[in-house]
This record gives C-alpha cells, structure tokens and sequence, in this order.
C-alpha cells in the first residue's frame, strides 16, 4: 500500500507542480476560467499575463463546477494480476494507482470522493486512507461495477473491461443514466494488445485455470488484433453513447501521462459545462 501511495503521489505531484503543469482554463485550485473584470472583483484576482494580452483586465475566476461528489471504481479480479514482463506493472498494482491519483487530484480540487457502492465520501485525508485500504482487499470476482450509484454523482471506472459487450453495454448504460460525468479508464498490458508470443503457447485463464493451446501463435496474431481492437473500439463506442470520456492506459505507458489525460478531459468537460450554464 505505501508503494501505491507514493507512486500515486508522485503522479499527482507531476500533474499539478511538475513539467506537465499548464497555465490554462480549468478546474481545482490550479485551473481556471478567464471572464472580464468586473467594479467589486479582488484585485488579488487579477491575470496580470492574460490582461498584458488584450486592452481589457481579466480575473481568474475558480470555480470547482462539477457535481460536488465522485465515486471511483477499481477493478480487483484475478485477471488484474497479469503482467507479460518484469518491467512492468500489473494491471491490478496500475489500476489501483491511478484510482488512488484521480481521488488525490480531485480533493485537490475541493470534491468528496468514495468508493461507488459505498455512501462513505469525503475529501480528507482518513476517507483517502479509507478508500486505499478497501482497493487493497482481494476480490476475485468484481470485472465490472455495480449498478447502482448517487444521483448526478461524477463516476471513475478503472479495469481492463475485457467482459463481453453486451454485459458491459448493459452496466455501463444503467449506471450512466443515474449519474453525472462518467471516466472509463481501460487498462491492458501490452501483450492484450499486441499478441506478441510466438511458437507454441498455452494460455490459462486466471479465474478457472482453463487452459487453451495454440500450435502457432503467429497464426492467429492478425485475427487477434482485430478482435481487441473492436472490442476496445465497442467499449469506447459504449462510453460515447453515454457521454462518458473513454482513456486507454497500456501498462508500459508513463502513468502521469495518462493521468493528465484525465485531468485535461475532466478541465475541458468542465469548462464545457460552465459554458452551457452562462
């Protein structure tokens, strides 16, 4: 747990502070929106950078716009221990880091977040201990989220979303029309996605050990890229049908990268939304 946690933070650490900080319209305490400058707005408030730009004075406006609460889901099945090399990460150990980034990153931001099937949220730092403690604990059967969620509440979905279509249609639809913003975080190890194994190869699935022999994995390595680059187009396909924002992570991609993904998408989304109140 501590080793998730400081790589969470380190992550969290390059968004906000590092190089991948960006003076642009946002959320949190660091993101903002522009607007004009109005008689009674703080002086302290003024852009000094944006207003030298143009003859007219603008304030940083920060405004956290989103629903005030997000319940946060990570998948702990068998199939999230798998990892094809050494040197890198399993699916489960990634999942679980950026699940406990996100909750970082919006807290920084002023949200309460929970664990979705839990009505427990909050934004200090014993709820975020809370929330690491429950993604430590195994579970081998959860490949996709409950159904059920608060109303309007923001949700963040990490796994690898490998289950047939039609099921994660299903979940993802009834959970969409309960709840605000939705994330899919879709993890894989490089191997799901490039078949890359030559020779004689058996594979056994991790729930069940069943076990399935290919003679020739080079054989069947074009039929296989085609079908997990549709099932991975179907499941963002689903995301978009419920206004959600699909993000594929390969586990051999920079985590913080993929985490300013997020945190680029969640700004946008929000500045979106505000945009459509004015």
């Amino acid at each position: 747990l501590s080793f998730l946690m400081a790589e969470a933070d380190k992550a969290v650490a390059s968004v906000l502070h590092g190089e991948h900080r960006q003076r642009k319209s946002g959320s949190g305490e660091r993101f903002w929106q522009f607007r004009e400058y109005h008689p009674g707005d703080r002086p302290q408030d003024i852009d000094w950078r944006q207003s030298g730009k143009t003859d007219k004075i603008f304030i940083r406006q920060k405004e956290w716009q989103t629903n005030q609460s997000a319940f946060l889901w990570c998948s702990r099945s068998n199939g999230m221990d798998f990892r094809s090399r050494d040197d890198l990460l399993s699916k489960s150990d990634t999942a679980k880091i950026i699940t406990l980034a996100i909750a970082l990153l919006l807290t920084h931001g002023g949200e309460e977040v929970g664990l979705l099937g839990s009505q427990r949220k909050g934004r200090s730092q014993a709820a975020l201990q809370t929330l690491a403690d429950t993604l430590m604990e195994k579970n081998h059967e959860e490949t996709l989220p409950g159904d059920e969620t608060s109303r309007n509440a923001s949700l963040f979905l990490v796994g690898d979303f490998l289950d047939t279509i039609d099921v994660i249609e299903t979940r993802f639809k009834n959970l969409a029309a309960q709840s605000g913003s939705g994330f899919v975080i879709q993890i894989l190890d490089p191997a799901e996605i490039e078949l890359p194994y030559d020779g004689r190869i058996i594979f056994e699935t991790p729930a069940d050990k069943q076990r399935e022999l290919v003679n020739n994995v080079s054989s069947i390595r074009a039929e296989y890229n085609r079908r997990i680059t549709a099932h991975i187009g179907a499941v963002k396909k689903i995301c978009g049908a419920c206004h959600w924002h699909h993000i594929l992570h390969s586990t051999e991609r920079d985590i913080k990268d993929t985490l300013l993904d997020v945190w680029t998408t969640l700004s946008l989304h929000i500045q979106r939304a505000g945009t459509l109140r004015r």
